[in-house]
């Protein structure tokens, strides 16, 4: 195993050698056009690239950190004498811990201190009311941007942008912001983001924009179509896939980061005659790299401010080794969402269980050791939308709702399911909707017909608010009866805390073996 010290020395001469990289382009005077002339001193700019950021703090695992990308910025501009644009691909007010009490003010704060330039608005904006996400725009001083979502009215929230420029280094940039549509709430309304780009590059062109650069927080799938249609665009800086992309176009780049700055994107634009040159490094941030003091001074404010609001925190148990709660790992069938779906079938004595993946936010690792309530908190950070209900279903309508977990926009992403009492395989090279193959099983192997009823536990976001695209009118009764009687379901997060407290102080994962995928 690697001492802390090796590990600070082999991280911080990984840095260097990216600084090194910069120093050495932004020392090169002259290059050669595509007709062999040789050119002046080229135009350089540098974009500084984080996404999905829940979490300003470094996480359990000693990854991440804001106050670690905010010194690498600071690293590179030492280094080049150039400015370095700070950009944020949206999400970063919701969810969190800390989001459930101040409405991501924290993380406001915090990217203030860390002098961000610009950020879009991402879906997880929206998890809050109106007035909490007007208040948070107003603390802001980096600019908010979102071309297509707005206000009910149609207008642009206050201080909102679609596209802005800003001059660095000579260049004078174009940016283009774009937000995912989703079911959001009714203060929000959106229009298509492909139908009103090309007006927002015309906006940027007309205002005498040199490079375009699209900062967006969608679908890959979605940005890739924006890179085939709208050819003036350079780059696009993407979010809401949370494990790192890339992918380039006639060299245009596509590129998101890994969530909760685990890595940054440093993307670097080279003017070459009348086109650009665009280059990425990926830098991974970890142990051994030094804080910006005024970003870890702020970060350090918010956590001593919810050490003091929720109190002493309490352990359930010991975990006999360490519980990868990681986005990307829920996103498939793992010993994480296995455990949380077993605490629902067992703790309402359902038949089955299950829980959209994009509901456990957790994101980090648990070490090997003392698991706590406050851990369990963490991992369910929409209060209302993680109770528990349950109700009866047929086995083809169960089926239906599996597919619609292992769909193209399912597989690896939010909707895809965790399970407890069933077993089924799925193949995604098959069209959605019928993907999976083969009976389902109940927990102890035994077929689970079409025509055979079970009851069922489901979290209320996709049970009562058809969230992640999932239908299900079988739990509408249980549904209208909490709008009553709110409390009347139980929360996961309780679920959760009794089925680990049950297990004697000797925290132990299901195996997996629940899903099985046949294009592996």
């Amino acid at each position: 195993m690697q001492s802390q010290s090796t590990l600070r020395l082999f991280v911080s001469a990984a840095l260097f050698a990216v600084v090194l990289g910069v120093a050495a382009c932004a020392r090169s005077s002259a290059g050669v056009s595509a007709t062999g002339v040789a050119t002046s001193r080229s135009s350089t700019v540098r974009m500084l690239l984080v996404n999905d950021v829940y979490v300003s703090d470094t996480l359990r695992d000693g990854r991440g950190g804001l106050a670690r990308v905010a010194s690498v910025r600071d690293s590179i501009e030492r280094v080049t004498g150039d400015r370095v644009l700070f950009v944020l691909a949206g999400d970063v007010l919701s969810p969190s811990v800390l989001g459930k009490w101040y409405g991501g003010a924290q993380q406001v704060d915090a990217f203030n201190a860390a002098r961000l330039d610009y950020a879009t608005i991402g879906n997880h904006e929206f998890d809050g009311s109106r007035a909490n996400l007007v208040a948070r725009i107003a603390e802001s001083k980096f600019v908010w941007m979102s071309g297509n979502c707005g206000e009910a009215t149609g207008r642009a929230f206050p201080s909102v942008r679609g596209w802005d420029t800003v001059r660095v280094n000579g260049v004078k940039i174009g940016i283009v912001a774009t937000t995912v549509v989703r079911d959001y709430p009714s203060y929000v309304r959106c229009r298509d983001a492909d139908s009103v780009t090309t007006s927002l590059v015309d906006s940027v062109k007309a205002a005498g924009a040199d490079l375009v650069v699209a900062l967006t927080h969608r679908f890959i799938f979605e940005d890739t179509r924006t890179l085939e249609v709208e050819p003036r665009i350079a780059a696009i800086l993407g979010g809401h896939e949370h494990d790192g992309r890339r992918a380039v176009r006639d060299g245009r780049l596509l590129i998101k980061a890994v969530s909760n700055s685990r890595t940054a994107a440093l993307v670097t634009f080279t003017r070459r005659g009348s086109g650009w040159t665009v280059r990425d490094t990926m830098i991974s941030i970890g142990p051994g790299m030094r804080d910006e003091p005024r970003t870890a001074a702020a970060v350090s404010r918010w956590r001593d401010t919810l050490t003091r609001r929720i109190g002493p925190d309490r352990v359930l148990g010991i975990a006999t080794e360490a519980i990868n709660a990681i986005d990307s790992i829920s996103k498939r069938e793992s010993p994480f969402g296995n455990m949380i779906t077993d605490a629902m079938r067992l703790g309402t004595s359902s038949d089955v269980a299950m829980i959209n993946s994009g509901a456990l936010r957790f994101d980090d690792i648990m070490a090997a050791g003392p698991i706590t309530v406050l851990m369990i908190e963490g991992i369910f950070l929409f209060a209302d939308e993680t109770r528990t209900v349950t109700f009866s279903i047929t086995g083809a309508r169960l089926r239906e709702l599996l597919e619609n977990g292992v769909s193209r926009t399912g597989v690896g992403q939010g909707p895809y399911p965790q399970v407890s009492g069933v077993q089924f395989s799925f193949d995604a090279r098959r069209p959605s909707g019928s993907r999976v193959v083969g009976d389902l099983r109940r927990g102890d192997g035994r077929v689970l017909a079409a025509t055979d009823t079970v009851r069922l536990s489901l979290v209320t976001y996709p049970a009562c608010r058809g969230g992640d695209g999932y239908k299900v009118p079988e739990a509408a009764a249980v549904c209208k009866a909490l709008e009553t009687a709110p409390t009347a379901a139980p929360r996961t997060a309780d679920l959760v805390i009794r089925h680990l407290e049950s297990m004697n102080g000797r925290i132990v994962q299901p195996p997996t073996g629940r899903v099985t995928r046949l294009d592996r």
